[in-house]
């Protein structure tokens, strides 16, 4: 039994017509931030083996086009009594009087369905644990289980992720930062919407304080957590300022 990370993402699936280069570009972004993270993709799900899961969690919750975090557990093959041995030996950990499962099989040659496998899995898990029902409204406990090709996979934990897309599907742009509080939201929702982002600074000295630009820098360095990196142009604005003062009407 080996422990990884399992992420689904969700948007993604309305663009039929680009999902490949969507799916591309997330596990790209997800490289750039996991450098030393084994990655792989299979049929609408992307699986995360490291040895530091938290580290890693904290990390993939700052990445656009992720809808959710799973924390699972890879079993080899498909054989049913690996599955329940499995399955018994983690409820041990767990503490709980209602419960769900939730069975999915992408494996379509596997002899038992989707439901003959939440009613099994059901009454084997009753059967062994005292004290508990199930409940498939409101659950104290949600049991999933992904029957796979080659592997089969049991998860408790849903973390919830960003959404949105992906971050370099949907163009670029530029983005003004003055040191306020729109700007930086404006980015963080640009972000979201898939746009890679660089930003520009009008430096107007004496007009504008050193302290003025370092608050910009910092709020660019903010949204390098949702977007990896951010180029960051700072534009020299005192000669033409004072040109616009002395020959423009105020009105």
């Amino acid at each position: 039994m080996k422990k990884l990370i399992i992420i689904k993402y969700g948007e993604l699936t309305t663009k039929k017509d680009n999902i490949s280069f969507f799916i591309s570009t997330l596990k790209n972004n997800i490289k750039e931030t996991l450098e030393n993270a084994h990655i792989e993709y299979d049929h609408g799900r992307m699986f995360i083996y490291s040895d530091d899961i938290e580290s890693v969690i904290k990390k993939l919750k700052n990445i656009f086009g992720i809808h959710e975090i799973n924390i699972a557990y890879e079993i080899k093959g498909n054989v049913y009594e690996d599955i329940t041995k499995t399955l018994l030996e983690l409820l041990k950990e767990k503490e709980f009087k209602t419960f769900k499962i939730i069975s999915k099989r992408s494996n379509k040659n596997y002899p038992i369905n989707s439901m003959e496998l939440n009613q099994k899995l059901g009454s084997l898990v009753l059967k062994n644990i005292k004290d508990i029902k199930v409940d498939v409204h409101n659950p104290e406990l949600e049991i999933n289980v992904e029957v796979r090709n080659k592997k089969t996979y049991i998860y408790f934990d849903k973390i919830k992720g960003l959404g949105g897309y992906p971050v370099g599907t949907l163009g670029k742009a530029t983005l003004m930062l003055s040191g306020g509080i729109d700007s930086p939201v404006a980015g963080y929702l640009a972000l979201k919407r898939g746009i890679r982002l660089e930003a520009v600074y009008f430096e107007s000295p004496p007009h504008t304080s050193e302290n003025a630009k370092n608050k910009v820098l910092e709020l660019a360095k903010t949204l390098t957590n949702y977007s990896g990196y951010i180029k960051v142009h700072i534009v020299k604005f005192t000669d033409i300022q004072e040109a616009i003062y002395k020959n423009l009407p105020e009105e």
